[in-house]
This record gives structure tokens, C-alpha cells and sequence, in this order.
């Protein structure tokens, strides 16, 4: 399932962001993507399939890797798209890119894998048909 090629989400980068060496840290490049991946979700009006209060399970990430490709700076825009790469038995996969509004520089490319967990024990368990359905193309 692929967004179109409008941003999904787009933020300006703050001060606190920003490292000594005048860009964004890279620690906070998992926090653009991880509220790139919640405004998916939202946007498709499927948010409450991900809180455990309303869907009986959670999600935990799993593996959450970056690859870096170009610096933001401050007051930088930048611009998110996600796609779900895949939806396993108990995971879920999905691939942020980040991209600089200012010149359309990609910035970086981002692969999460969110494990879906019972609520009384944690361990891995199928993800729900509604959510599978939701996420779903078609």
C-alpha cells in the first residue's frame, strides 16, 4: 500500500533538534519517522487499531533501521511518506523516507517492524483480521 506522491506528513525542524554540529541529531530522525508512520495511521482513520485500550493487543517495535542520505538544519520542512512494506502473521513492516521541502533532497530512508503482543503476557500474537483488513490495499 503506497501513498501518492504528496507528502504524508510535514513537519519544521526546532532548535531542540539540533546537534553542535548545526543539524538535526540523529537520534531524532526515529522520532520524525515513528510520528511520520501515527499520522499514516491517523489519516487512514486507523489509529484506534494501534491503542491497546481499544484493540485488545499492542505493538512493540521490533527493529527500527536508518540509513542517512542528506543533513536537515534548523527551520528546515521536511516532508515524510510511508508505505507498509509488509504485514506478517504477528509483525508489521513499514518504510518512512524523509525528504527536505527546501531543494527535495532525500534525506533518509527508514525500515520499522512493529511486533504485535498479547496485553497479559507480551509475547508475539496474530495480528487482528480488522487491523489486517485496514491496512490492506483494495
Amino acid at each position: 500500500m503506497s501513498v501518492d506522491d504528496r507528502p504524508l506528513a510535514s513537519f519544521r525542524v526546532s532548535m531542540r533538534d539540533i546537534d553542535i554540529y548545526g543539524h538535526v541529531h540523529n537520534s531524532r530522525y526515529l522520532d520524525y519517522c515513528e510520528d511520520a508512520v501515527v499520522e499514516f495511521l491517523r489519516q487512514r482513520q486507523i489509529l484506534s487499531h494501534f491503542r491497546h485500550t481499544s484493540s485488545g493487543v499492542a505493538y512493540h517495535v521490533k527493529k527500527a533501521e536508518i540509513t542517512f542520505h542528506s543533513p536537515i538544519d534548523l527551520d528546515d520542512v521536511v516532508e515524510a511518506k510511508v508505505d507498509v512494506e509488509k504485514i506478517g502473521r504477528t509483525s508489521l513492516s513499514f518504510a518512512i523516507e524523509l525528504f527536505r521541502q527546501r531543494d527535495g533532497a532525500h534525506c533518509a530512508s527508514a525500515h520499522f517492524v512493529w511486533v504485535c503482543v498479547g496485553l497479559s503476557d507480551s509475547r508475539p500474537t496474530p495480528i487482528p483480521e480488522t487491523t489486517r483488513a485496514a491496512l490492506s490495499p483494495g
